[in-house]
C-alpha cells in the first residue's frame, strides 16, 4: 500500500509578471509567454520572472512553512 495522492491544479486566480502582461504578442497565452521561476527563501517562497529579472511576488510564512508537497530539492 502506498500513501501516493493524486494532487491536481485548484489554482483560481494565476500570478503573471506585470511587464509580460504589457509585452505580451496577441495570439499567445500569458500561460506559454512567461518565464518563472518558483523556489522556497529564508521567511517563505518567492516568484521570479526570468524574462524581466523582476520580482513577481514574495511571500512571508512568518516563520511556518515550507510546506509538504511535490517538489524537489
Amino acid at each position: 500500500m502506498t500513501n501516493e495522492q493524486t494532487v491536481y491544479n485548484n489554482i483560481t486566480t494565476f500570478l503573471h509578471c506585470k511587464m509580460c502582461l504589457q509585452e505580451k504578442p496577441p495570439g499567445i497565452s500569458p500561460r506559454d509567454y512567461s518565464h518563472l521561476e518558483v523556489g522556497f527563501t529564508v521567511p517563505g517562497f518567492q516568484v521570479w520572472c526570468r524574462r524581466h529579472e523582476a520580482n513577481v511576488i514574495d511571500v512571508d510564512f512568518e516563520g511556518a512553512g515550507p510546506f509538504p508537497g511535490d517538489f524537489g530539492l
